[in-house]
């Protein structure tokens, strides 16, 4: 798929178009693929993503008096593990607090009645932040899971958080970019300037 000059990925329906469709499913994958296999969730032990299918984006609560929730993209891989990828522009005071909203509401949808608690599946939650949610940090990609507090042994394995905080991304110039994370970073920040064939997967 080509995209043109002054294509803004940070629009939400450009978003949902290059990442939530089976036509650019493989843009997708690539994604996932380049921001989860790396050093910081090696504790995951995730095998390489070949393939996803989109799941639907409307979480309907269980009683009617509940909140609805919609996340832009949700899918899982061959091995069950979920998805859920959310592009966030505007500054939003509980992103974070959504964030684990959702992923409950996808982890518990996984369960029907008869299902075994044994059988319920990592969900792995990936924001991307036009604005800084978390000031205190330094690095414009943080990764989060639940720890023992005095261990930090990780027992609690089914949930798992990435921020990316574009702001933080440094300024840098096409041919400076070190690896591809720094070059999907570029993508997203810069995107009005690039198109998704400019970034040289080599």
């Amino acid at each position: 798929m080509t995209l043109s000059k002054f294509f803004d990925i940070k629009n939400d329906i450009a978003f949902k178009r290059v990442f939530g469709t089976e036509k650019n499913k493989d843009i997708l994958i690539h994604f996932l693929n380049d921001i989860l296999l790396n050093d910081a969730l090696k504790s995951l032990d995730l095998a390489t993503i070949t393939e996803v299918e989109f799941l639907r984006t409307v979480q309907d609560p269980e009683i009617a008096a509940k909140k609805q929730s919609i996340v832009d993209i949700l899918c899982k891989d061959i091995h069950g593990v979920q998805y859920i990828i959310e592009m966030q522009v505007a500054k939003t005071k509980g992103f974070e607090k959504r964030a684990q909203y959702y992923a409950a509401k996808a982890y518990t949808n996984q369960a029907s009645q008869g299902d075994q608690y044994a059988d319920l599946k990592e969900i792995i939650f990936i924001a991307i932040a036009d604005y800084i949610v978390f000031p205190n940090k330094a690095e414009y990609i943080s990764y989060h899971s639940i720890l023992d507090i005095n261990s930090h042994e990780q027992d609690l394995k089914d949930f798992y958080f990435v921020f990316i905080e574009l702001p933080k991304f440094p300024k840098k110039k096409e041919d400076s970019l070190n690896n591809i994370v720094e070059k999907w970073m570029y993508f997203f920040k810069y995107g009005p300037d690039i198109g998704y064939d400019d970034l040289d997967r080599r």
